[in-house]
């Protein structure tokens, strides 16, 4: 019976491990573990350094932070702005996800916080949206608009 328990707990201490692992709360984490809040918007320029998106037009490059997707919010008479943070190239029309990118908040060129657990929470404090979340809301309004046969 010994050998049993044995391979489940090894099972067990592999699916916990896989799990920990599985998608990413931080692409690029240890790269951006020197970002912290309070951080100007030059000193984190320096550290995730050139992104790998161009504009696909002219007017695409309003959307780009140093070839890094970004976007820019007001909330409560206070413009806040999202960099981003991608290693693959891809397309600046690519939906933003947990697995390929990892949001930094600025405010006033200033670091608020980084990484998605951090983006969620402020997200929605702050009445901004958030792809995440928003992508689920919307699957869920879809569902419910869809008759049911």
């Amino acid at each position: 019976m010994q050998p049993a328990f044995v391979r489940f707990a090894a099972l067990a201490a592999t699916a916990t491990f896989l799990m920990a692992c599985g998608p990413s709360d931080v692409v690029g984490k240890g790269k951006l573990d020197p970002i912290e809040g309070g951080m100007p918007i030059a000193g984190v320029a320096e550290i995730i350094g050139k992104g790998p998106l161009s504009p696909l037009q002219p007017s695409d490059s309003l959307r780009l932070f140093n070839g890094f997707r970004t976007q820019i919010f007001l909330a409560g008479g206070t413009q806040y702005r999202v960099i981003w943070y991608r290693e693959e190239a891809g397309s600046i029309e690519d939906a933003i996800t947990r697995e390929r990118e990892t949001p930094i908040l600025l405010h006033a060129d200033t670091v608020v916080g980084r990484g998605w657990s951090f983006y969620d929470d402020k997200a929605q404090e702050l009445g901004i949206p958030n792809p995440y979340r928003d992508r689920e809301r919307l699957d869920s309004i879809s569902q419910a608009q869809t008759p049911k046969t």
